[in-house]
């Protein structure tokens, strides 16, 4: 069992908003921790991406559905930062095969590589340490784990 002294934790309601708005009230709360600025703007990066994943993948970009987040110090003296929702889940293949992925080169020439979709999981997987997958009964959450070089 974790025991936390010091964290973060909010529910907010989702909309094509709610990332830029996650990102900046945890912010303080990374800096008060005493994060330096690469690692809260590389973490902030992958918040925002996995909200809006949540945003557009689980509720299927409907607005007012709960996302909640957890972030904190674990006792490796990691950030902790966890996603959650309670929309369409991912299979454990879906997840494995996004956080597998490789980044594709857009080429002018072939539309096909012009597509965004897959690249936040990339993303995320670079700038963090450790990424998983938690799925209990309807709630999905995505826990990423960042050395804080402190």
């Amino acid at each position: 069992m974790k025991t936390v002294k010091n964290e973060f934790k909010q529910q907010y309601k989702s909309s094509l908003e709610v990332s830029r708005n996650i990102a900046n009230d945890v912010k303080a709360y990374w800096a008060g921790i005493g994060l330096g600025p690469d690692v809260i703007d590389q973490i902030e990066l992958c918040l925002v991406e996995m909200v809006n994943n949540a945003y557009e993948h689980a509720y299927h970009s409907e607005d007012g559905c709960p996302i909640e987040l957890t972030s904190y110090l674990n006792d490796k003296n990691e950030l902790v930062t966890e996603i959650s929702d309670y929309g369409q889940s991912m299979s454990k293949d879906e997840f494995t095969k996004a956080i597998n992925n490789e980044f594709i080169e857009p080429d002018p020439e072939d539309p096909e590589t012009w597509a965004t979709s897959g690249r936040g999981f990339i993303i995320v997987v670079q700038l963090t340490d450790s990424l998983e997958y938690i799925n209990l009964g309807d709630k999905n959450t995505f826990k990423l784990y960042k050395n804080t070089n402190r």
